[in-house]
């Protein structure tokens, strides 16, 4: 089959046009979580018993979330621990991708203290997920979340419109798929900064916990609220935001 100069002529121009509009048309990022600062009060049994501070900070795309939650000394009855977990994610097109979780734990107890580190990290190339002072492991599983960024991973979800589908808790003892019961549902509720904050419900389970997090659409569906009760130890924690977080 042969083109004449005529044709090959008119069809150059919209080859042309195609090829532009392929290279210049735009390209639909996701939006990103930006730096923050924020302190959760921190319930138990419905009594204060100190702060949760947490930070997250990015280099381009690879972020560090850092939690720092320690009782004062009179809540030690409630709990007895305190906690420093440092999180690396990486923001992607398609979702707040969990890297390494580690936490520094101090245990307190009426004749000693105890100190202990949790290392938990993502293994591409091996496909797995590995427990480093254990040894452990467990598959390699897309949309994976510990107890401190599920939150934040629910809420890029949200923020860019994609589902609530196929995400796993991840922790020293186990790896399971969240199971949800609410999505996106309307809630006013009062916190500390605004009374009739209008949020929106998650709630979500597995074999180990059951959860509640509310998210703010006006603070770009930032967690303002969680609750988890871990079912094995019969123990429910509640953090609520007690100011707007300082967003950079």
């Amino acid at each position: 089959m042969s083109w004449s100069n005529d044709t090959l002529s008119s069809i150059k121009p919209k080859i042309m046009a195609f090829f532009l509009m392929t290279i210049w048309s735009p390209v639909t990022l996701a939006e990103q979580l930006p730096d923050f600062n924020a302190s959760f009060d921190i319930r138990v049994l419905g009594f204060h018993i100190g702060e949760a501070h947490q930070e997250m900070t990015c280099q381009g795309s690879e972020c560090l979330l850092t939690s720092k939650a320690e009782p004062p000394g009179w809540a030690r009855q409630f709990i007895n621990e305190s906690a420093i977990e440092k999180i690396c994610l990486k923001q992607t097109n398609d979702q707040l991708k969990w890297l390494e979780y580690k936490k520094f734990l101090t245990r307190y107890y009426d004749d000693k203290t105890i100190h202990k580190t949790y290392t938990l990290v993502r293994k591409e190339k091996l496909n797995k997920v590995e427990y480093i002072e254990k040894n452990k492991s467990w598959p390699n599983q897309k949309h994976l979340y510990d107890v401190i960024s599920m939150a934040y991973g629910i809420q890029f979800q949200v923020l860019n419109k994609k589902p609530l589908t196929n995400l796993y808790l991840q922790d020293d003892k186990i790896q399971q798929k969240m199971n949800f019961t609410a999505k996106n549902e309307d809630d006013e509720i009062d916190l500390p900064f605004q009374d009739e904050a209008q949020t929106k419900l998650f709630a979500f389970h597995n074999g180990k916990i059951d959860a509640q997090l509310w998210l703010m659409p006006k603070l770009n569906y930032f967690p303002v609220r969680i609750i988890i009760l871990n079912k094995e130890e019969d123990r429910k924690i509640e953090l609520e935001l007690n100011h707007k977080p300082t967003l950079k």
